[in-house]
């Protein structure tokens, strides 16, 4: 084709002025900032096709690289679908692993060389490690923590000084993080994010294999930039040198997935990278009405590492829309029933959004009772696997067979009687014929009266366990029998309190729907064969959507519920190691899924009386504007709360206040320092602190503790 209109009026394309800009500038580097439904793809293949039917450039040399293998399966699809199959084949559509395995795979050709093998699965192996330096065998969610954190290191090519510095996790990271290294080394492996680090250092070490990829690809297109991590971009950066020709789409405005080690910074160092390249823009939102996009644009003003740009509606748009709703509830399980009622009435494209997977649980699970079609977006099923459902049911067990010495060996020390190992260890010599295991501890304990009073209070309160409905029970497990006790030792250790609520919440809305424990079991192992299967249910009614805030990035929905959105949940920075730059990925998530929606934005919000349930900040920020005298984004983070709350009922003597009310004396308690654990036994302090210590058990290897929560609980003495 001859020209530029020549291309528009054969395949009817029509782009804005900006648009079109993107489409023609083909040389040198280029950064195009796209704002949500701006028709980033459209500009994408529209380049492509330009490239090959004007510029009559070789299909060969132009490298497409994107996020995920779907992304660049779709891009290829849009190209076939809008400018046919002809030069289709020769393009190349490739994730950004999948070139860095073509590296390695060039040089083991080209150099005569083996690489090292790629391990396909890596929990297995991180499994193995941890039992053998911890002595215990990790929980699913622990495996997924770890393989999570370990690739975050990689992508952001962190020293050993800058992972001491992350949030603790309840083993010791580094510890594991060096043997599985170790382990790799001497077994001559790689996995899925050592390829990018293998082929960086090949393209470093050989620069006449740098050479023979920046011939090949002398265009390159990086989709999703800022999503792109840390060496994803340093390889980026050595394809294209100072005179390669680079388009880069993103938007830092919808980086949210840090926790994968996504560099938005990449986006934001652009000039200094190449001076000579140019940022564009594209600022029209085709997706959204006027009420939803003009409140989102003053929305993500909250940050302020970013470029200046302006979303806005076409021109000619006179469609303005319903204002985004704020709608009040007066319970969980409330907001649930009212998204039911409206999937019934009405026949749009709906979607629910949420901020964790648990709270597409309840929603499922009146779904399937519905007879509604629905499709999970990316759904985990590990809640199912998570160590507070294994505990509840422990608890009802017990209360089933108060003579099983086995289940109580399993729980005695999750029920805050300062119960030891030591008697635990004889308690099997202890008891007498018949005699159940709480009996025989009280008459053990005849000289510490408080502990039989305990013991005699847990007797009482597991035999009322047998027959109370589920949500109740759960309720009495935390506050009479102990359990919240334990939760604030495994906190302290590590584990998230923001999850933990919401797993709990979760557990007490699917309790209130049943009457008996044995149907509430059952409820639970049904809805996790259900969420295991294929998420798409065939149905005449409408199909609904459910996806995480994360996951709906990309997609657009007629009419948006957004739940669970509350305060600590949304923004949740609790466990930031770095808060300005936590709050700053929590705005843009929430941006993205307030821009999800095209008609209908509605946020459910939890007004009860009794309990302090606050709706997220961001809600009255973007339906109200941020006030003029807003406080520092440090200073509107999630304040952490240092504790699982305060147990409740008459058991409360029993359990101590929060840690910031702590005033234990920890001047004894330094490296060197040996203390008995109620669990794990002695063990040495290596570091302390403030409160935080490290201390090496020989059962369990190293472990962080708050002492102070510990020594207040009783768990260390």
């Amino acid at each position: 084709m001859k020209n530029f209109e020549t291309f528009k009026e054969s395949y009817q394309i029509k782009l804005n002025p900006q648009q079109q800009k993107a489409v023609i500038r083909t040389r040198g580097q280029s950064l195009l900032l796209a704002v949500p439904g701006s028709g980033k793809t459209t500009v994408i293949i529209c380049r492509i096709a330009y490239m090959l039917r004007v510029l009559q450039i070789d299909p060969g040399q132009i490298l497409t690289l994107t996020f995920s293998r779907m992304g660049a399966r779709d891009l290829k699809a849009r190209y076939i679908k809008l400018f046919g199959e002809t030069q289709a084949e020769a393009l190349h559509f490739s994730t950004i692993h999948s070139f860095a395995l073509g590296v390695i795979r060039h040089y083991e050709r080209h150099y005569r060389r083996r690489a090292h093998t790629v391990l396909g699965n890596t929990i297995p192996v991180i499994r193995e490690l941890y039992l053998h330096l911890f002595k215990e065998h990790p929980g699913e969610i622990e495996l997924g923590e770890i393989c999570q954190r370990i690739g975050f290191c990689k992508n952001m090519m962190l020293t050993t000084d800058e992972i001491n510095m992350l949030p603790t996790l309840e083993v010791d990271f580094l510890k594991i993080y060096e043997a599985y290294e170790s382990y790799k080394l001497k077994e001559q492996l790689m996995d899925f994010d050592d390829i990018l680090k293998y082929a960086w250092g090949l393209l470093k070490k050989y620069p006449e294999m740098l050479a023979f990829f920046q011939e090949k690809y002398p265009y390159i297109h990086l989709d999703e930039a800022q999503d792109t991590s840390k060496i994803q971009f340093k390889i980026i950066e050595m394809l294209t040198g100072e005179r390669g020709n680079l388009f880069m789409v993103g938007d830092e405005d919808q980086s949210i997935y840090g926790f994968r080690g996504a560099f938005p910074e990449s986006l934001l160092a652009f000039k200094e990278t190449w001076p000579q390249g140019e940022v564009l823009l594209m600022e029209t939102n085709y997706r959204s009405t006027r009420q939803i996009v003009e409140k989102a644009n003053a929305f993500i003003k909250l940050n302020h590492e970013r470029y200046q740009k302006e979303m806005s509606v076409p021109d000619n748009s006179e469609f303005t829309g319903v204002p985004i709703a704020r709608e009040w509830v007066k319970s969980s399980e409330a907001q649930y029933s009212l998204i039911i009622e409206a999937i019934k009435r009405e026949g749009k494209e709906i979607a629910v959004l949420y901020r964790n997977n648990e709270s597409a649980i309840p929603m499922v699970d009146l779904l399937d009772g519905a007879g509604i079609a629905y499709h999970i977006k990316e759904h985990s099923p590990q809640f199912f696997n998570h160590f507070l459902i294994k505990d509840i049911r422990l608890f009802y067990e017990f209360a089933c067979n108060p003579g099983d010495i086995n289940l109580f060996t399993q729980v005695y020390y999750k029920m805050d009687a300062a119960i030891s190992r030591e008697t635990i260890s004889q308690i099997g010599t202890l008891m007498k014929r018949g005699e159940k295991a709480l009996d025989a501890l009280m008459r053990i304990s005849g000289d510490r009266a408080w502990q039989v009073k305990r013991l005699k209070d847990l007797k009482a309160g597991f035999k009322k366990l047998r027959t109370m409905p589920p949500q109740k029970g759960i309720m009495m497990i935390l506050d009479e029998l102990g359990y919240r006790s334990y939760l604030n030792f495994r906190i302290s250790s590590g584990q998230s309190e923001e999850n933990i609520e919401q797993k709990l919440s979760v557990l007490k809305i699917l309790g209130g729907r049943v009457p008996n424990f044995v149907e509430f079991f059952d409820k639970l192992e049904s809805l996790a064969e259900k969420l295991q299967e294929p998420q798409i249910k065939k149905a005449k009614i409408p199909r609904v959507t459910l996806s995480t805030l994360h996951s709906s990035k990309g997609l657009e929905f007629e009419k948006v519920f957004i739940i669970d959105a509350t305060e600590g949940q949304i923004p949740n920075v609790s466990n930031a190691p770095e808060d300005q730059k936590a709050y700053a990925e929590e705005v843009r998530l929430f941006y993205v899924g307030a821009t999800r929606a095209k008609r209908e934005l509605i946020f459910l919000c939890i007004k009860h009386r009794e309990k302090d349930i606050k709706p997220s900040p961001f809600i009255t920020y973007l339906i109200d504007g941020v006030p003029r005298k807003k406080s520092r984004p440090e200073e509107t983070l999630a304040k952490p709360r240092e504790g699982f709350g305060i147990q409740t009922g008459k058991y409360r003597n029993y359990h101590t206040g929060r840690a910031r009310e702590l005033t234990i004396d920890l001047s004894n308690y330094n490296k060197g320092t040996v203390v008995i654990h109620q669990r794990f036994g002695p063990g040495t302090i290596l570091t302390r602190n403030g409160t935080i210590a490290s201390i090496h058990f020989e059962t369990a290897g190293d472990k962080k503790m708050n002492l102070a929560v510990c020594l207040e609980n009783g768990v260390i003495k």
